[in-house]
């Protein structure tokens, strides 16, 4: 159908706005597509859709989708109804996407529709909705779509385009021209039917009440009024390749070229902004370009897609069109924009100085005699422009820059009153102070003044008069110059004095005070005391964040930088605490000018920050009035194990509300296993990601909601069984947040815990405590047996024991009795010594008794005394014999009563025979010879009735 000739162009444009939005570019190689894009709409939720070469390509902010047809072929055009179904046309088939299996869009061919004779058919170009119809287009044929059947259109020749125009539905044949839609039939409007014929419609934009602005390939315009349609004069139209335009606003609408970029033209097709590889396009050969819900501009470039942030409130201005200079400071003077860059000063003249500026690059301009170095800063004062540059001091007369003094680079300049007109200047150089009067006429130089050498680039005046002067390097200074303004003294101030380090401090006036940006927060001197101490003013506002450069606008904000940060605190927006807003802007996060911030706040809607390349343009206004509606997406979700399982595929389904939610037959129940989910979501809101942060929690696991984080994903990992929901909800910088989307699942318990395993639970339980009591039954018994058999063992051992304790005591008894024994034996021994001694006794009787011749007296006391003796002799016998009879169980007395015709003789030899006495020990006891005690030995035997075989010793043990 689209016979694509490349239209070079022959015409520069003239002018071109000089704020250039921001471009974020995408290769093919990020979303993993063909070459080239034919189509991009956008659903309810922000999702994107491209017809691509390889398919349907999506993307949701942060990730990017591809989804081809099944017959592999090129999309090239979509159409989104307001169920969010996806149609689209490819080459010989037509259809949609639609949530399925799994909430993932799952493609429907409507093919199988088609009456077969017309089922073969080459590329759909367009899709467009009319009442309760679609309508496929291709280029022999339109098929309409409507109540689930297919109707065909066949060309009158060569079908070109379809669309709407309001409420009619038009098509362009090329032999017929434009035609409408009505009952059923095609009927040609009322025109010339030769105005349009051999051109080709782009597209057909809105352009006031019943007014249509109609566009062609070959960079044509044409009204459309009712059934009227007549061909715009544009002066110097060139031909260029024009296949899609897209409308902006009631003012402006987008037109992709193939040679030229993006052009952004008014209604009377008047190009006013070009968008090209110049300004940052990976090309400039653009086949579509879409706007966006946020008015933003999309362009499929070759071999990739580029996004436009052209609503932006943040843009860009490019200072020279050949070199791209850092900017160190910006002023308004005399309705005109003067810049300071790294090298020279450049001008221009807005278009309009109220609202957001409306400059274009033809405007910029170097002012003469500013070049040749660094442009430092720019001050205006008795109504003078004052640049400070690294070659000394000028001043703008008749758009050039004269020389005050040069020689000595400067940095600031300071007045030393707040009274117009300001007398003198002081002007911090690289070397020291110097001063400007004026004289009137203007501003003369009066020299450096003397005193302490150094590079004061911050300068500030408190209200006592002093001057203070930070290096970022040193200290703080503080000055106090002599009434004469010739001289100065100084003193340094450093961490001794109570500044947090001695580097990065920055001095500056805020609300009427001297305030001190550090590395920890903002400081105040305290003259009482004589050191630094955190402001008690802003302290609260910053806290310990680190700064570099603050600045206090008209309304009482301070701007502020940080370390490749920059962010306002503003005081027109406070909190519930009484404190300013703090808003940081992440768009800035690196592009800044490091180490030379500057910040320009001419209004509301015109603020300049100084950036390493140009500078960069800031409408707070529209930053802060803007709500970009945001919405948050669940993207995935995943579970995690041997082998992820998509359990989510990002599209819920529409409810009878109108939301896309889960529903409750949505909910997945899950095994056991399946115990680790990964969670993916973004947030439509494109050009704008860094400003958004994330806050998430699993209902069921966590107790509360996680910190706001800028992280798009979540694991989650050993989760028990049970009913979960995860909740996702998103916010930007300034706070907007999104509705909170949830998710729910629920993780099945594993077979051990469901109820046919709790019921063989109380099966087994039941046996277990069956088999338990018979166990213990038996164990019982066996204890019994155990305990019986270990009583009788105990038995026998206490009767071991105790016969061994009878042992032992009979034992001690037979010791004891041995010794009485022994003692007995002793007593019985002296018994005997005693009887021998009764035996002598006798003998010297007998001696005695010869010896009597008279019966003298002396004689016979002699001889009575002697018998007295055996007597007490005869005493020891009988205690013999009792002892005896202790020792020998009444041997003795038992003999006796055997025995009783034996004699004294006889029981004194059995006694002596039982203590194993021998027959000489005897027969001295009984004072008689040895023969004698065997002569008795025998008669005793005859006495006692004893057998020859039969001993007398063994007899009378026996006994």
């Amino acid at each position: 159908m689209l016979l694509y000739a490349l239209y070079l162009p022959v015409w520069a444009f003239s002018q071109n706005r000089l704020l250039v939005p921001g471009i974020v570019n995408y290769k093919k190689s990020d979303y993993a597509g063909g070459s080239r894009t034919w189509d991009i709409r956008q659903d309810s939720k922000g999702i994107l859709y491209f017809a691509n070469d390889e398919g349907l390509v999506t993307f949701n902010g942060v990730r990017w989708g591809l989804f081809p047809l099944p017959n592999k072929s090129i999309l090239r055009s979509i159409y989104i109804d307001g169920d969010d179904r996806v149609f689209v046309g490819g080459q010989g088939d037509f259809g949609y996407f639609a949530p399925g299996r799994g909430n993932q869009l799952r493609y429907v061919s409507l093919k199988d529709k088609i009456p077969k004779p017309y089922s073969s058919f080459a590329d759909v170009w367009h899709i467009a909705a009319w009442g309760r119809s679609l309508f496929f287009q291709a280029t022999d044929r339109i098929f309409e779509l409507s109540d689930n059947n297919i109707r065909v259109h066949p060309a009158p020749e060569f079908w070109q385009y379809i669309g709407l125009a309001g409420k009619r539905l038009l098509a362009q044949d090329r032999n017929l021209g434009l035609l409408e839609l009505k009952n059923g039939r095609w009927v040609p409007l009322k025109t010339d039917a030769g105005l349009i014929h051999n051109m080709e419609i782009a597209s057909i934009i809105p352009n006031g009440e019943n007014r249509f602005l109609v566009t062609t390939i070959d960079n044509n315009a044409y009204i459309l009024q009712n059934d009227t349609i007549s061909k715009m004069n544009i002066p110097g139209r060139q031909e260029l390749y024009t296949p899609s335009q897209s409308r902006i606003s009631p003012l402006e609408f987008v037109s992709a070229t193939m040679t030229e970029g993006c052009l952004i033209k008014d209604f009377n097709n008047h190009t006013v902004q070009r968008v090209s590889q110049r300004e940052g396009l990976q090309n400039n050969k653009v086949s579509c370009v879409f706007v966006d819900r946020d008015k933003n501009i999309w362009a499929a470039v070759n071999n990739g897609i580029d996004f436009i942030h052209y609503n932006s409130a943040i843009k860009h201005i490019r200072i020279n069109n050949d070199d791209e200079l850092g900017a160190y400071a910006t002023r308004m003077f005399n309705n005109e924009l003067y810049i300071a860059t790294t090298n020279g000063v450049f001008s221009a003249t807005p278009a309009r100085v109220t609202g957001e500026l409306n400059l274009f690059t033809g405007d910029f301009s170097l002012i003469r005699n500013s070049d040749q170095g660094e442009a430092r800063s720019l001050d205006v004062a008795n109504n003078e422009l004052l640049l400070a540059h690294n070659n000394g001091i000028y001043i703008l007369q008749n758009h050039t820059f004269q020389p005050v003094y040069t020689g000595n680079g400067a940095w600031t300049f300071l007045p030393t009153s707040s009274i117009d007109p300001v007398q003198n200047l002081l002007v911090g150089t690289y070397t020291g102070l110097n001063l400007l009067n004026y004289n009137g006429a203007g501003f003369i130089s009066k020299g450096a003044l003397q005193g302490n050498h150094d590079s004061y680039r911050f300068l500030a005046m408190d209200n006592n008069g002093e001057i203070w002067a930070s290096h970022p390097y040193r200290g703080v200074y503080r000055f106090r110059v002599s009434p004469d303004n010739k001289t100065y003294i100084s003193r340094l101030f450093t961490n001794k004095d109570g500044l947090p380090a001695v580097i990065n401090n920055f001095v500056f006036k805020i609300k009427n005070r001297i305030v001190f940006a550090t590395t920890k927060g903002v400081y105040e001197f305290d003259p009482v005391k004589s050191r630094f101490i955190p402001s008690a003013l802003l302290t609260p506002v910053f806290k310990q964040m680190e700064l570099r450069y603050m600045n206090e606008d008209a309304e009482g904000n301070i701007w502020f930088c940080g370390p490749g940060t920059v962010g306002v605190a503003c005081y027109s927006q406070k909190r519930n605490n009484g404190l300013p807003e703090i808003i940081f802007f992440p768009e800035l996060t690196g592009r800044i000018m490091q180490r030379f911030e500057n910040i320009y706040p001419y209004n509301n809607e015109n603020i300049f920050i100084g950036a390493e390349s140009g500078m960069i343009h800031l409408n707070f206004r529209k930053y802060v009035s803007s709500n970009p509606g945001i919405t948050v997406l669940l993207n995935q979700v995943k579970t995690m194990g041997k082998t992820d399982s998509l359990v989510f595929g990002g599209y819920f389904h529409r409810n009878a509300q109108g939301h896309f939610q889960q529903s409750t037959n949505e909910i997945p129940k899950l095994p056991a296993t399946f115990n680790a989910f990964h969670f993916e979501y973004s947030t439509p809101v494109f050009g704008m990601q860094t400003n958004i942060e994330y806050s998430y929690q699993l209902e069921g696991y966590d107790k509360k909601w996680a910190d706001w984080s800028g992280k798009t994903e979540k694991d989650y990992t050993n989760l028990p069984d049970g009913e979960y929901t995860f909740k996702i909800k998103a916010r930007d910088n300034l706070k907007h947040e999104s509705e909170m989307v949830r998710y729910s699942f629920v993780i099945r318990p594993p077979w051990y815990k469901t109820l046919w395993a709790k019921l063989l639970y109380i099966l087994l339980a039941g046996l277990f405590v069956y088999l338990l009591i018979k166990w213990q039954k038996r164990k019982l018994q066996q204890q019994q047996y155990k305990f019986e058999a270990e009583q009788k063992r105990l038995k026998y051992i206490h009767q071991l024991e105790t016969e061994k304790n009878e042992k032992e005591i009979i034992k001690l008894q037979n010791e004891m009795l041995a010794q009485e024994i022994q003692l007995k034996k002793k007593e019985l021994a002296n018994t005997s010594m005693h009887l021998a001694g009764n035996t002598e006794i006798l003998v010297k009787i007998k001696e005695e008794l010869k010896k009597l011749n008279s019966n003298s007296e002396e004689d016979v006391k002699r001889i009575t005394g002697l018998l007295k003796d055996v007597e007490k002799n005869n005493a020891n016998w009988n205690q013999f014999a009792a002892h005896f009879d202790e020792l020998n169980d009444g041997f003795l007395k038992k003999l006796k009563t055997r025995y009783p015709h034996l004699s004294a003789t006889d029981l004194k030899l059995c006694a002596y025979l039982r203590l194993n006495l021998s027959s000489k020990e005897i027969a001295q006891l009984l004072n008689i010879s040895v023969r004698g005690v065997e002569i008795s030995r025998y008669r005793l035997r005859k006495k006692l009735g004893l057998q020859k075989e039969q001993l007398l010793g063994d007899f009378l043990n026996a006994i």
